[in-house]
C-alpha cells in the first residue's frame, strides 16, 4: 500500500469519529419542555449536573420563581445574581397577575406593565462565579462609595454567564379574578446555552 491511500484511510477513519455533536463548537444549546400545575415544582437535570426548577411561589402573589443551582449548594440561584433588574420584577418571576389586565378580569391587554410569555435571562454555571456575582451584585446594591460601586460594576460586568429563554406556550386560568388571580397550569419551552 502507498503512502497516499494509507492517508486517505486514516483521514476517513477519524472524520467518522469526529461526526456529529464532536464538530461543534464547545457548547451547545440544551432544550427541553415541561408543564407544571398550581402548588406544583418543575425539575430538570442539566448537562454538568445543575438543576432547572420552576419553584412554586405560594406567599403574596402565586407563581413560579426560575431558579438554576447547584445541588450541592441548594439555595443559591446561578440566575437571581446576574439578571437585571436587580430590584423589583423580573423575568425570573412568573406571577399570575402578569397576565391578567388591570382589573383582574382578563388577559393581559397591556394596562399591566408586566413580563409576558417570553422569559430572557442569564447564570453562571458554577459556585465560584456565582459567588463573585453574588459579592460584586451586593455591593453594587449596597455601596460604600460611589468608587467602591463602580469597582463593583466592572466586575460584575467580566463574569462570564450564559443565556436562557423559557416561553410560556400555553396558560391556564384559575377562576378568581383581582388580587386573588391564580393559574392552574403551565406548559413551556426552555432553551439554555450550556458550555461544555
Amino acid at each position: 500500500m502507498t503512502r497516499y491511500p494509507f492517508i486517505l484511510i486514516v483521514l476517513i477513519i477519524v472524520s467518522s469519529f469526529l461526526s456529529g455533536d464532536e464538530l461543534q463548537q464547545p457548547g451547545s444549546t440544551s432544550g427541553f419542555s415541561g408543564t407544571v400545575n398550581r402548588h406544583e415544582d418543575f425539575q430538570h437535570e442539566l448537562p454538568g449536573g445543575l438543576l432547572f426548577t420552576l419553584e412554586f411561589i405560594s406567599y403574596g402573589p402565586e407563581g413560579w420563581a426560575i431558579r438554576i443551582f447547584d445541588p450541592a449548594f441548594p439555595s443559591d440561584n446561578f440566575c437571581a445574581v446576574v439578571t437585571p433588574p436587580y430590584r423589583g420584577i423580573n423575568a425570573l418571576q412568573i406571577y399570575a397577575w402578569h397576565f391578567f389586565n388591570e382589573d383582574g378580569t382578563g388577559p393581559n391587554d397591556g394596562s399591566v406593565n408586566a413580563p409576558g410569555e417570553e422569559r430572557r435571562f442569564y447564570f453562571v454555571t458554577d459556585k465560584a462565579s456565582y459567588d463573585a456575582a453574588f459579592e460584586s451584585l451586593s455591593t453594587m446594591l449596597w455601596p460604600e462609595s460611589p468608587e467602591a460601586q463602580e469597582a463593583a460594576v466592572a466586575l460584575h460586568d467580566g463574569i462570564h454567564r450564559e443565556n436562557g429563554i423559557l416561553t410560556i406556550t400555553e396558560l391556564v386560568p384559575g377562576e378568581a379574578a383581582g388580587d386573588s388571580a391564580y393559574l392552574e397550569s403551565i406548559s413551556f419551552d426552555v432553551e439554555l446555552f450550556i458550555p461544555r
